[in-house]
């Protein structure tokens, strides 16, 4: 059996309008100027103690704990609606769901954050399990909780950044880089892809490798 793990932003869905609006308002109540939306779009993707580190330019984890919580002040009410589903997307799930492979979304979002997405997109029953980046963990965590819970089956780590890539090296997962989302091809290769997927065909064909099944069209 297969088991494909999914990232959240840039990989299912376009979150661009929610984060960078959620990053600027963050970004005001600390007191920093705003940047343009287009400019922050290089920061959809990692950890938002990352993201506010390298722009607030501090390691000051008091203040980048106080950024952090403005932007989820935010998000949490409107940004997470500010989404749009990739085109294809569900279509993918179904046929995913429908040849037997199990799903999961790892992200480096809070748990509560992505499985409201998932909910407001209506792609709960999709997924075995939504699994985010609580208290202490990371991407790699998440995909070593996907292992154990599927002993002996391989897993697929499907994304558009580094993160996601170095996540699945990390656990031996084979690692589908998508191009459509925020990561370059050049970053993806470098952090270790299998393959680089331009569509959501190329996706399909590649798990149909792996899994061994016929992709109807889509």
């Amino acid at each position: 059996m297969t088991v494909v793990a999914f990232d959240l932003d840039g990989t299912l869905s376009n979150p661009s309008k929610g984060i960078t609006a959620s990053i600027n308002y963050a970004l005001e109540k600390v007191g920093a100027p705003r940047k343009e939306p287009a400019d922050l779009n290089q920061y959809i993707g990692p950890p938002l103690n990352e993201i506010f580190s390298e722009i607030l330019n501090t390691r000051n984890a008091v203040i980048i704990e106080e950024a952090i919580s403005y932007y989820r002040e935010r998000y949490v009410s409107i940004g997470y609606m500010e989404n749009v589903l990739y085109e294809d997307i569900q279509e993918v799930l179904e046929v995913l769901i429908v040849r037997g492979i199990r799903l999961y979304v790892a992200t480096s979002k809070r748990t509560d954050i992505a499985k409201s997405i998932i909910k407001y997109f209506d792609l709960q029953r999709y997924f075995v399990q939504v699994l985010g980046c609580d208290v202490q963990q990371q991407k790699h965590d998440l995909l070593k909780k996907i292992i154990n819970l599927n002993d002996g089956h391989t897993l697929l780590m499907i994304g558009d950044r580094s993160y996601d890539m170095n996540a699945g090296r990390k656990v031996s997962a084979k690692c589908i880089g998508v191009l459509w989302g925020y990561g370059s091809s050049v970053e993806l290769k470098k952090a270790g892809a299998d393959v680089l997927v331009r569509n959501t065909s190329e996706m399909l064909d590649y798990i149909k490798t792996v899994h061994n099944f016929g992709v109807a069209d889509l």
